[in-house]
């Protein structure tokens, strides 16, 4: 029976599986080896509804509480200028493109023609930069964690108010780093030796140690599965500026460059900014100029190296990898957190369901569900690289003739042959984090033409749009919904 863990890593990931561990096993001891030295990557980040519905429902931590520690941007999706479109939405809507239109066969996917844009209300909103609607009495009508939206997040922030719900729960932190991973006759993990001199014992260990995975990868030596052969990009330059006049933009942007794509996620006083490209079409110089001529409020810039893909099996003997120790893609949709998030949850649950004593099959099964999220998400990135014909040059062009889309190239054969029908959801997994209804998102978005378009209901649909563009003036911008939050005394008028 596992009676200590200890999570090696104290950023995002490490501190959420810590979290769920001991909300979901309150008997185990719970400590978490953190180092300041090496500190954390820092960026903007992104989320999804999930990461809402984890921490305020499966985690149970007060909302309240979360947005004034935070204080969070809403995020309703991203607009992409991706494709021969102006630019299209993917929102979070359970029902983006699969509406019935009056009069027609087809679903509302069917009639999108030019921007793809107020298809829904959230798509509605996100072009006149409402991030949520206001109700009669004047309080922004903010959704079930979970619904609708998701938050932009200032990393440093978010792990700051990670640790201080941690010690509530009375996981202790420890200030220190490792030298050496103590193996026992079996193979498994028995402790840490300190630069102290102290060994660190425990029963489980969490790997939460970055993109240096010291224990699963390194230690361990489990495989390292790339996905270089889909995703070509493996380096990026990030920056940003103070707000000065702009407006709070309630959604994340991400702009096709010539060799990559840049994405903007707004905070209340910064926005950040960073170009994920790849350095065999361009070399670091020529991305940083190219960056600062579409930004030219841009001060200082770092640049981040990374590597897409995952281990092979993220638990291996008494360590499971949580985080970018486990995989990482590029952040085109704002998977990270999510992953974490999800890989916390199933590892929490299966030592609670084990009684803390995990079976073989438990770790199987794990293992399973994890290559499955990470290689649908490589699968769903390559989606939006290999039908991106807005620029024609060599970068694209590899984009266009190399990438494979593994899984889901069923699902646009399907598609190519029937057009945004229901009955594609079918090929999706009913697991899938993104759902039919996202790949349908940039499926249409990306104006990838198929056989069976609206003939009937044009004018019904016009009625849809503009009703949904009509809601949508009435909401209430990001500042407006900042203030009327911030200084809400109670929440209770809010989620009444």
């Amino acid at each position: 029976m596992i009676r200590k863990v200890i999570v090696v890593g104290s950023g995002s990931a490490g501190l959420i599986a810590a979290l769920a561990i001991k909300k979901k096993n309150p008997g185990l001891s719970v400590r978490v080896l953190s180092s300041k030295k090496i500190g954390t990557i820092g960026v903007g980040e992104g989320t999804v509804p999930f990461v809402l519905k984890f921490m305020h429902e499966y985690l149970g931590l007060d909302e309240a509480e979360a947005y004034r520690e935070l204080d969070p941007v809403y995020k309703l999706g991203v607009r992409f200028t991706w494709g021969k479109r102006g630019y299209y939405d993917y929102t979070f809507s359970t029902h983006q493109h699969q509406l019935p239109v009056k009069g027609a066969r087809q679903r509302s996917g069917a009639f999108v023609s030019g921007n793809s844009t107020r298809f829904d209300l959230p798509s509605a909103m996100m072009d006149h930069g409402i991030a949520l609607p206001e109700r009669s009495d004047g309080l922004p009508d903010l959704p079930p964690a979970g619904n609708l939206v998701a938050w932009h997040l200032e990393n440093q922030k978010f792990i700051a108010w990670l640790e201080k719900e941690a010690t509530k729960l009375k996981i202790e932190l420890i200030e220190g780093r490792f030298t050496e991973v103590s193996l026992n006759d079996k193979g498994d993990v028995k402790g840490l030796q300190l630069e102290s001199g102290a060994l660190l014992k425990a029963d489980f260990f969490v790997d939460a140690s970055g993109f240096r995975s010291e224990i699963v990868n390194k230690a361990l030596e489990t495989p390292h599965v790339g996905f270089d052969d889909v995703l070509f990009c493996n380096r990026a330059v990030v920056g940003g500026w103070d707000r000065e006049e702009e407006p709070i933009l309630p959604y994340t942007t991400s702009d096709g460059m010539t060799t990559g794509w840049a994405w903007q996620i707004d905070h209340p006083e910064r926005i950040n900014r960073g170009y994920v490209y790849c350095p065999d079409h361009i070399s670091d110089e020529e991305a940083e100029r190219e960056f600062r001529e579409k930004n030219p409020k841009l001060g200082e810039v770092r640049m981040v190296n990374f590597s897409s893909g995952r281990v092979e099996n993220v638990w291996v003997k008494n360590v499971v990898a949580i985080g970018n120790a486990a995989g990482f893609v590029e952040p085109l949709e704002a998977t990270a957190i999510m992953c974490a998030c999800l890989q916390s949850k199933w590892l929490a649950d299966g030592l609670a369901e084990s009684e803390r004593t995990p079976t073989p099959s438990i770790r199987k099964f794990y293992n399973r569900q994890v290559k499955r999220l990470w290689d649908e998400i490589r699968d769903f990135l390559a989606l939006h690289y290999k039908y991106n014909n807005r620029l024609d040059n060599e970068f694209w062009r590899r984009c266009r003739e190399d990438i494979t889309l593994g899984e889901i190239e069923e699902l646009v054969e399907f598609y190519q042959e029937n057009g945004p029908t229901p009955l594609g959801a079918a090929i999706i997994d009913q697991d899938s984090p993104f759902g039919y209804v996202g790949y349908l998102a940039h499926l249409i978005g990306l104006g990838i033409p198929c056989s069976r378009r609206a003939s009937n209901g044009k004018k019904a649909w016009e009625q849809i749009t503009n009703h949904f563009s009509g809601l949508a003036t009435k909401g209430m911008d990001m500042g407006a919904v900042r203030e009327k939050l911030l200084k809400a005394e109670s929440w209770k008028k809010i989620r009444k």
